[in-house]
């Protein structure tokens, strides 16, 4: 039996600090922050950096640093911990906030995106090609009350690079609180708060729809999220598809934030007996009215992009410190 006929969806999820908890002054000082930037959401825009928390008063803060392909591949830095507690991984937030340390505060983790743009130019003898990596990419379902970007009260699929909800905090808390269908379990206020593009830490990105992203946006950040209905990734199949059903693909699409390069990455990750490359998801079924998310994984080859790997996991994060840093 070969690697490909041997992962099914359940051995793909087990391959492989703070806690922030409700009712805690931390947790409640960010909430706060959250009803009040919602408040003043029309004096700003969505792009524009939240202001400052107070140390010791807020939840880890995102890098603000920007990519770079050529520090990526020249500089990245691998966090792996596989770390067990009990018969339960819980390396996935240790390695996120290993790769976060080592970022600093003018860094980034690599995301998705940029993790791909990195293995089209590194080449198939860097160690991109040669491991699959977690990315700081996550996949958030929930429903839309107030119809932001589509229908009022319709779920979604928001997927948001650079750092959303899943802190290495955050993640613990969800281990603590235990997971839902291996996902952490959002409250309904998180979940609104990032449909309005406020974050815990009090900053602030911009969202776009799938269908502005299948157009071409310029310039994406290294911190953004992708807002699509939830039904067309439901729609979408789960294992290995071919080339013209990979590069059209919504869900590959929004995953990569785009279709440049996606058929110049199917020909380099594919799979060259059956010519096919894999993008996993675990929606089929799944009911999105308790809002939930866990994060993304890239494969070394043709097992490609992953959504189906369990958040109480092992992870490995690349970690890029800022030019300056590296001096």
């Amino acid at each position: 039996m070969t690697l490909k006929q041997n992962i099914t969806n359940d051995e793909q999820s087990r391959r492989k600090s703070r806690i922030v908890l409700p009712g805690t002054s931390e947790y409640e000082a960010g909430m706060r922050r959250l009803r009040e930037a919602n408040k003043n959401q029309e004096k700003t825009s969505r792009g524009k950096k939240g202001r400052k928390s107070s140390e010791g008063d807020s939840p880890r803060t995102m890098p603000t640093g920007s990519f770079n392909v050529d520090d990526l591949i020249n500089n990245g830095q691998p966090f792996y911990s596989d770390q067990k507690d009990g018969d339960k991984y819980v390396g996935l937030p240790i390695a996120l906030e290993q790769a976060l340390n080592h970022a600093g505060t003018n860094g980034y983790v690599a995301t998705m995106p940029e993790l791909i743009a990195a293995k089209l130019k590194a080449g198939k003898n860097h160690n991109f090609w040669k491991n699959w990596f977690t990315t700081h990419t996550e996949e958030n379902i929930g429903i839309d009350k107030k119809g932001r970007f589509y229908s009022a009260n319709e779920p979604v699929l928001v997927i948001v690079n650079g750092g959303g909800i899943l802190t290495p905090e955050r993640i613990k808390q969800a281990y603590a609180e235990d997971l839902i269908d291996n996902s952490a379990r959002y409250t309904e206020e998180e979940f609104d708060n990032l449909l309005d593009g406020n974050l815990l830490d009090g900053s602030s990105i911009k969202l776009h729809s799938l269908e502005d992203i299948r157009q071409g946006v310029l310039d994406l950040p290294h911190r953004f999220g992708v807002v699509m209905p939830y039904s067309v990734a439901q729609g979408t199949k789960s294992g290995y598809d071919k080339k013209k059903d990979f590069i059209t693909n919504p869900l590959a699409i929004a995953r990569n934030a785009g279709s440049e390069n996606l058929e110049e990455y199917f020909e380099l990750a594919k799979d060259t007996s059956d010519d096919t490359l894999g993008c996993y998801h675990p929606f089929t079924g799944r009911d999105a009215s308790v809002p939930q998310g866990r994060v993304l994984f890239l494969y070394d080859n043709y097992n490609g992009l992953s959504g189906n790997d369990d958040l109480n996991d092992d992870g490995r994060f690349v970690g890029v410190r800022a030019p300056e840093a590296q001096e």
